[in-house]
């Protein structure tokens, strides 16, 4: 039996007319509704700039759930029903984001909405952020000034990215401050919502055999890759603008850093989770040396329409860090990503030390593998016989979703809204750290002008991101299919 939420809510998405909304957002509404996890009471308002007629958002609503229940993976039982149950509390409201009137008229809307339905106003409102970032600041304070009762329980989510930079996330942090409380805003990175990601930390709290492999002084180095086949498509003008550094490394990966070298605090709630999350970004460090980052413009990247001409741009990029802390002292970390490639991966992998009469054996690994299979791999070195080879043996184990209770990511951060837990959101601080980071990195490529190297589509990687590794042995490590 899945955990229900039995409380009634409000359920808003600003923004219900976007690409984000039909894609993720509905589909995660239905998903959830699937697994019969909402109460009986429950209002579902999509509120955007578009005029459409109420039947024409619910068509969209509609075609975004059956396509969700057509996917090839969808474990989704009884779609009709689901959908014609769950339809009748989706309905639609059109204003601006900038005037406050049309927010007044939207809580009429929902006094309205809720005579209709026989119900009493929900205390709890969640209210999803599906809107650029440019927008964010008009709809949190009309939606602070338009509320009757600061002790109505109002949540708002808000997505990845947080500001541009580290200068403009703290100035949207006290802008938020100004509104809300901490507890009532929830960050959200879609990364986290994978449910191979959160095993990272799952893995480590319940496994007492990873914590003592994963500490500094056993370990050689760690590598994170997420790669992918598709390039910027449909996102060029927004890509151009920011590049995969800020688009991938700022808080995709690491995020992922962070959850494989925290210490893991003894108590398991949100906030103890993010201040080891916090310890541990504000530790990263960036040497500013060529030798050490990397960037790469797949070919015909130039070329796409909503790129700027002659852009330079990253769409790979690679780095090598360092946390200082003296737990991890002399432990380089390199972390690389791109789009364009031969295939779709997302790999930590951690690599232990030998000892000194191991030198012609590989070093025993731990690999993570997020994407596409969410594995976990131990790999052990063995010598047959007499033989004088040796070789690589090793255990997996699937960290994949099992079973029907198999959401899609932000299916399984909304539910954490509605329960009214953080474990797997960001904290500010956090996201300032990561900030920081980043924008060193882009400070020294600002400076030095480091030459952006073309690779060819469909690359296992682009040549030339070896030349980060100056010790002797040192190198990528490919994950090998099955």
């Amino acid at each position: 039996m899945f955990e229900k939420i039995t409380s009634p809510f409000i359920f808003t998405i600003f923004g219900a007319s976007g690409d984000l909304a039909k894609l993720k957002i509905f589909p995660s509404l239905f998903a959830l509704a699937s697994q019969k996890r909402f109460p009986k009471d429950l209002i579902i308002i999509g509120y955007a700039r578009s005029k459409k007629t109420q039947e024409e958002f619910r068509n969209d609503f509609i075609k975004s759930a059956k396509k969700a229940c057509e996917h090839k993976d969808s474990k989704i039982p009884y779609c009709e029903t689901t959908i014609n149950n769950l339809i009748k509390h989706v309905h639609y409201f059109s204003g601006q984001y900038d005037e406050l009137e049309d927010f007044d008229a939207y809580l009429e809307f929902i006094e309205f909405i809720a005579k209709k339905q026989k119900i009493h106003i929900p205390k709890i409102h969640i209210t999803y952020f599906s809107v650029p970032p440019s927008v964010f600041q008009p709809i949190l304070q009309n939606l602070a000034l338009a509320r009757k009762s600061e002790k109505d329980d109002l949540r708002v989510v808000l997505e990845k990215p947080f500001g541009e930079d580290e200068s403009s996330a703290k100035k949207l942090f006290h802008f938020i401050s100004r509104f809300y409380r901490e507890d009532q805003i929830f960050l959200l990175d879609h990364y986290l919502g994978k449910t191979s990601v959160q095993s990272i930390l799952t893995l480590r709290h319940n496994n007492m055999i990873l914590n003592m492999l994963l500490k500094g002084r056993e370990i050689s180095s760690i590598q994170i890759t997420a790669h992918e086949e598709v390039g910027v498509e449909e996102r060029a003008g927004y890509f151009d603008e920011v590049g995969i550094i800020k688009d991938m490394f700022q808080s995709h990966l690491t995020q992922i850093l962070a959850m494989i070298t925290m210490s893991i605090p003894i108590t398991a709630d949100a906030q103890s989770f993010h201040r080891e999350k916090e310890a541990i970004l504000s530790a990263l460090d960036f040497s500013p040396r060529p030798a050490n980052v990397f960037i790469g413009q797949y070919e015909g990247y130039q070329k796409i329409k909503g790129v700027k001409k002659n852009s330079r741009t990253e769409t790979y990029f690679a780095t090598k860090l360092k946390i200082d802390r003296e737990t991890w002292y002399g432990v380089p970390i390199f972390v690389r990503t791109g789009k364009k490639l031969a295939k779709k991966l997302t790999t930590a992998v951690i690599e232990f030390k030998k000892l000194p009469f191991q030198k012609n054996i590989e070093p025993n690994r731990l690999i993570i593998e997020l994407q596409p299979r969410e594995m976990i791999h131990i790999k052990l070195i063995n010598q047959y016989g007499e033989s004088s080879e040796y070789h690589e043996i090793g255990t997996s184990e699937s960290i994949a979703c099992r079973g029907e209770d198999c959401l899609p990511e932000h299916a399984h951060l909304l539910l954490d809204v509605l329960k009214n837990e953080k474990l797997h959101f960001l904290s500010f601080p956090e996201i300032l750290a990561s900030w920081n980071i980043t924008d060193k990195i882009l400070y020294f490529l600002s400076r030095k002008k480091q030459p952006v190297h073309v690779y060819p589509k469909g690359s296992t990687s682009p040549p030339g991101i070896e030349e980060l590794f100056q010790k002797k042995g040192e190198y990528w490590f490919e994950i090998r299919g099955e």
